[in-house]
């Protein structure tokens, strides 16, 4: 008996020996839930996974270089025409989950307009966003541009009626305050920290101008997906799992004292009013992506930023999502 312990004992020791950390790079933004819930309540060591998160203030191309070299095996960040042209370029990252979409009532991304603009009467509606200079996470294509480009349409504008400045989102409040900016598209939870502070008014949810956009998504680096499979389905379940706990939390009220708790420590707002007032991300319970608005925003990056046409079914692989919902139905 004692030797069938030791036995025993010896295995699993060398098991965890020979695992290898799965590296993932993340925004610290609330649409990071699952990634962080799913770290914060052990559901990646449930599964027998280590999981080692970054953080990145610009998740776009600075993870999509990492993930290239092999740096990073998960990204999870905004769409971006740099992550596209790597793919043309030979680097067969997958998109594999939904990692942020936006929904009626779930508008976790927003257009805010500095204050002194509506006091002073220059901002009244999105028509007057000619001449603004607005904040964008990349010049070079992004998810956030697309949903600008939707709102300043709204307002009979073009994205040439404005002017776009680099920043990433913990900057863009400080830039609104200093007027640096007078407005941008703005993430949960510095958006709610933006209009509590007084610093901007929230002048339109997401959804109102691109309903269901597929603005951000999970990513897997082609050795992940394709050479740790069983790791790379284990991940998904636990992301998953992260998923929903924060859908029952904001959507019926189950246990969000804890989950709002659980983010804090990732996500450092300590501001318990900005919590409680926090726009929900749209986020699929099993990490479904919106396959037709990310097909038509593929389309985008084809006419502006991608060097050559893209295959849908060569960018996304939802059998990791699929994987995960099987599991945990």
């Amino acid at each position: 008996m004692q030797k069938i312990i030791y036995a025993y004992i010896f295995l699993v020791l060398a098991t965890s020996a020979g695992a290898k950390v799965i590296k993932v790079g993340s925004s610290p933004t609330a649409s990071s839930a699952g990634i962080y819930l799913a770290k914060e309540r052990g559901y990646f060591k449930e599964q027998g996974l280590d999981v080692e998160i970054t953080d990145f203030n610009n998740s776009g191309a600075p993870m999509t270089v990492l993930l290239s070299k092999g740096e990073l095996d998960v990204g999870a960040g905004n769409i971006t025409a740099g992550l596209f042209n790597a793919i043309i370029q030979g680097l067969k990252f997958k998109i594999v989950a939904d990692k942020g979409h936006l929904e009626k009532n779930k508008d976790y991304l927003s257009l805010i307009v500095r204050n002194e603009h509506i006091k002073s009467g220059r901002y009244k509606s999105f028509k007057d966003l000619k001449g603004f200079k607005m904040g964008l996470t990349s010049l070079d294509g992004v998810s956030q541009e697309i949903l600008t480009e939707k709102f300043l349409k709204l307002g009979g504008l073009k994205l040439e009626d404005v002017t776009f400045v680099k920043a990433s989102y913990a900057e863009m409040n400080i830039a609104l305050k200093s007027g640096a900016i007078d407005a941008t598209i703005q993430i949960e939870p510095f958006l709610t920290k933006a209009v509590s502070e007084s610093i901007a008014t929230n002048v339109g949810g997401g959804s109102v101008a691109y309903l269901n956009q597929q603005s951000g998504a999970l990513f897997y680096s082609p050795q992940f997906s394709k050479e740790r499979m069983e790791e790379a389905q284990k991940f998904m379940v636990a992301y998953s799992k992260g998923i929903r706990d924060y859908n029952l939390a904001v959507e019926k009220n189950i246990g969000k004292k804890a989950v709002i708790d659980d983010l804090k420590k990732s996500i450092k707002i300590d501001d318990a009013l900005v919590w409680e007032k926090m726009a929900v991300v749209g986020l699929n319970n099993f990490g479904k992506l919106n396959l037709s608005q990310l097909k038509d925003d593929i389309v985008w990056y084809e006419n502006r930023y991608v060097k050559s046409k893209l295959n849908l079914d060569e960018i996304v692989d939802e059998s990791f999502s699929k994987y995960a919902e099987e599991k945990l139905k």
